[in-house]
């Protein structure tokens, strides 16, 4: 009897054994943030991808891109994948948290971008612009123009209150590589770009904000004509029914300066490579025949044809820095030329 009950125990836990070594994992997590109207989008997308893939994608949303972005930078238990924004993935890359990824279906216009020391770290997925929004009827009652260059902002005749600003270490990074379009050394550009938002804060016909969200509050009201942001934030205005232009930037030449924006895919470090890769093969295949995502302010990076693209992924932007040098031009009587030239001398290559 003993003899029979030790086969069978034996032969049990033999069974158990190769139960739990060929119950391979068949999920895979993925972090992400995004604004109500996007959301409700990028839902209904992973609800159609779930049918293609023959495993779960497990979705956590977070509430605001600095959560998520100290999530994975300080998480003991990060997620395979995560949808993340440029600032975030250059300072995963540098901590050692993401690992390098095939990019095969990205368009030759994205070549270099995310790519650190030969090797790509991310999968493009959702992109926009940096530009300005344009209340046309409003513009053309208060006779602006609906199309100019970054700097006839500096010179726009009329006694009313047309422009809106805040602090943006993004709008800053944007202007300098306007500058920069023109062949100016990208230091140099910084600089130029710091005498440029000094100037424009400056200007009676611009009101500063304390927030974006303050000023698109303002705009949804018609209190103000222009206001910069990315192409991601039309649809969040244009809800509210006003006729609204997304105008990108353009440098003194007289071209477009298309400075990216928006969130890319990166695959944590101990994350599962052949899912998050069978992931993306899937996400791509739809994205390059996608018409929704247009209409809300991104491109999907499969279907990019734009030229003159410019980013700041392989620069090392001290936004920080950015940020606080911005805060005292408000309220000075003179550029402080010093204080800026200090600051973008630490623009530096990632290498």
């Amino acid at each position: 009897m003993r003899l029979k009950m030790r086969r069978i125990f034996l032969f049990l836990l033999f069974v158990g054994a190769v139960g739990v070594s060929g119950c391979g994992k068949n999920e895979i997590t993925l972090w992400y943030y995004f604004g109500e109207i996007h959301d409700y989008h990028f839902r209904n997308l992973l609800n159609h991808l779930w049918k293609q893939v023959p495993f779960s994608v497990i979705p956590r949303k977070f509430n605001s891109i600095r959560e998520l972005e100290d999530s994975l930078l300080k998480s003991q238990n990060p997620p395979d994948i995560a949808l993340t924004y440029p600032s975030t993935i250059k300072d995963l890359y540098k901590s050692g948290r993401i690992a390098p990824v095939d990019t095969g279906e990205v368009k030759p216009v994205l070549r270099g971008y995310c790519e650190f020391e030969g090797k790509k770290y991310c999968w493009p997925v959702f992109k926009s612009f940096v530009g300005f929004y344009l209340n046309v009827p409003l513009a053309l009652e208060v006779g602006m123009d609906t199309v100019f260059k970054l700097e006839d902002l500096l010179n726009l005749q009329t006694e009313y209150v047309v422009l809106g600003m805040y602090v943006s270490a993004t709008l800053y990074t944007a202007f300098t590589f306007v500058y920069a379009s023109e062949g100016m050394p990208l230091k140099d550009a910084c600089v130029k770009a710091g005498e440029f938002y000094y100037e424009i804060l400056h200007r009676p016909y611009v009101r500063l904000y304390p927030s974006p969200i303050r000023a698109q509050e303002d705009m949804i009201l018609e209190r103000i004509v222009f206001l910069p942001g990315t192409s991601a934030y039309a649809p969040y205005i244009e809800r509210e029914g006003i006729a609204l232009k997304f105008v990108p930037l353009i440098n003194r030449k007289g071209e477009k300066v298309l400075f990216l924006s928006g969130p890319d895919l990166v695959l944590l470090k101990d994350g599962d490579r052949d899912m998050a890769t069978q992931f993306v093969k899937v996400l791509y295949r739809n994205l390059k025949k996608d018409t929704v995502w247009r209409r809300f302010g991104y491109i999907p990076a499969v279907q990019l044809k734009e030229k003159n693209l410019y980013h700041d992924m392989n620069v090392d932007v001290p936004r920080q820095d950015l940020r606080k040098l911005i805060r005292s031009f408000i309220g000075a009587d003179s550029l402080d030329t010093s204080a800026v030239e200090r600051v973008c001398s630490k623009f530096r290559e990632i290498d």
